[in-house]
């Protein structure tokens, strides 16, 4: 799916999809009252019914990903990110593989921001405007591993999950809040471990908004068309373990359900990813 201006966006949720009759081939759409709307970039060529499609990350190859982890949070007045591996995307309908580490695997949820433009040095109204969309990211992480590295890095190597959709950010005027930050939304979310309900939040809560992020990592690098930014986590560390075999379900009202499936063996040389 290629990036379209913003301007001439609709309130819409923004999907890539394979038929299931017909594995391997990417298409993309919109999602409207449950069903899949084909377009060719255009003009519409086809409607699904959800029972047929497979979903795909909504950003297939995002040239940066940032996580923005506001639970990292020092007593410093600028939020912090770390960079994370583009290559561990995967969506919605696939299975990450849990690597032979010892100790408590994590599943941390955030909010993603998708950006329609780039720029360097931008200003919060500048980044407002360089906004394409939001939608849900799950971040497999090692505890084990975090606690043994000076800096974040192979902990959060192991699989990212992002999608279902990609929601414009005019379709969340109504839930949008005015902080000192600039705008965060009141959007109720949860998750699920084999259909258990585990925690509740909602992202009003949160210190760091979308445009602060973007904002803010514009002064040192060049923004670019499809960078993600995460922002989170949504839920504590204490509700978010998981192991072999779980799946696990984020979700946020507006913005779907996020489902994550995890091996329920150890991964080998032979097993994709």
């Amino acid at each position: 799916m290629g990036i379209a201006e913003k301007g001439n966006l609709l309130q819409v949720k923004l999907f890539r999809f394979e038929l299931k009759s017909e594995p391997n081939v990417i298409r993309s759409g919109m999602v409207y009252g449950g069903k899949i709307y084909e377009t060719d970039g255009a003009e519409a060529i086809g409607v699904h019914e959800a029972a047929d499609v497979r979903p795909l990350a909504p950003v297939p190859t995002p040239g940066s990903i940032r996580i923005f982890r506001a639970d990292l949070e020092t007593d410093e007045f600028e939020p912090s990110f770390y960079y994370a591996n583009p290559a561990c995307l995967v969506g919605p309908s696939q299975v990450i593989n849990l690597p032979e580490i010892e100790g408590d695997f994590l599943m941390r949820s955030y909010l993603g921001v998708v950006m329609v433009g780039g720029g360097y040095n931008v200003t919060p109204e500048e980044a407002e405007s360089l906004i394409l969309g939001l939608t849900l990211v799950n971040v497999l992480s090692s505890k084990h591993l975090e606690e043994k590295e000076k800096a974040i890095g192979r902990s959060h190597d192991l699989g990212i999950c992002i999608g279902p959709v990609l929601t414009t950010p005019d379709e969340l005027d109504d839930s949008m809040v005015a902080t000192q930050n600039g705008i965060v939304y009141r959007l109720e979310s949860h998750i699920k471990v084999n259909s258990v309900e585990r925690a509740r939040a909602n992202f009003e809560e949160f210190t760091i908004s979308p445009v602060e992020a973007v904002a803010l990592a514009s002064q040192t690098c060049t923004l670019r068309a499809g960078d993600l930014f995460c922002i989170g986590p949504i839920f504590d560390d204490e509700v978010s373990v998981v192991g072999h075999g779980d799946e696990y379900h984020f979700s946020m009202e507006r913005l779907g359900v996020l489902a994550t499936k995890l091996a329920s063996t150890v991964a080998t040389h032979q097993d994709e990813a």
